[in-house]
């Protein structure tokens, strides 16, 4: 859509600040993209370590989970199952970074572990019920990690969109309507000194 611009000088003196004001708001989301960049850099290796220790620790649960059900047998395993106490609650700290909104961090919270022993699980089970614990809580720390990361990536990505629009659409745009409004004013003006020339010239009429 083409640019409505005042006429006149008055057109000249609109464009100039507006471009004053995307050159400004250019440089302001230049400075955000850049420090959005490193935030994402640095969650990117947050989510990389915590991702291993997920993994790790997933691997350890299962194989403890192998160990107790060879020892302590299927049926063992599941009654534990059946008495593993209280739910987990996931607390999540949320943080603000130059607009993305993410977690910063979460933990878990459980609640005691009943008597695995006491119930003939034998201590295999309580291990593995320890390991799945730890499995959790590294769980809830990966979860957090990815959403950080993609909310981050989501607003870099933002707003590189908008400095470009305004870096190749907006001030180009602008500054060719001033570059078309000088050329005319300079005609206008360059008609306006004929004019009086011209009527210097005639001298007055009679």
């Amino acid at each position: 859509m083409p640019i409505r611009v005042p006429p006149g000088r008055a057109g000249r003196l609109w464009l100039v600040r507006r471009l004053e004001v995307a050159r400004r708001g250019a440089e302001v989301l230049d400075e955000k993209r850049r420090t959005l960049l490193r935030e994402q850099q640095r969650l990117a290796v947050r989510l990389a370590e915590a991702g291993a220790d997920w993994e790790q620790r997933a691997g350890e649960a299962a194989r403890w989970n192998d160990r107790a059900a060879t020892i302590a047998g299927a049926r063992r395993l599941r009654l534990a199952g059946a008495h593993r106490g209280d739910r987990a609650e996931i607390t999540v700290e949320w943080r603000n970074t130059l607009g993305a909104v993410f977690p910063a961090g979460a933990s878990v919270r459980l609640g005691k572990h009943p008597d695995f022993v006491g119930l003939g699980g034998g201590a295999s089970v309580a291990l593995a019920a320890d390991a799945h614990t730890t499995a959790l809580q590294a769980a809830a720390a990966y979860a957090a990690a990815a959403a950080a990361h993609e909310a981050v990536r989501a607003e870099l990505a933002a707003t590189a969109r908008r400095l470009r629009a305004i870096e190749h659409r907006w001030i180009p745009e602008h500054e060719a309507a001033l570059r078309r409004l000088a050329l005319e004013l300079d005609q206008m003006e360059l008609e306006d000194r004929i004019r009086v020339r011209w009527s210097l010239e005639r001298g007055p009429s009679r």
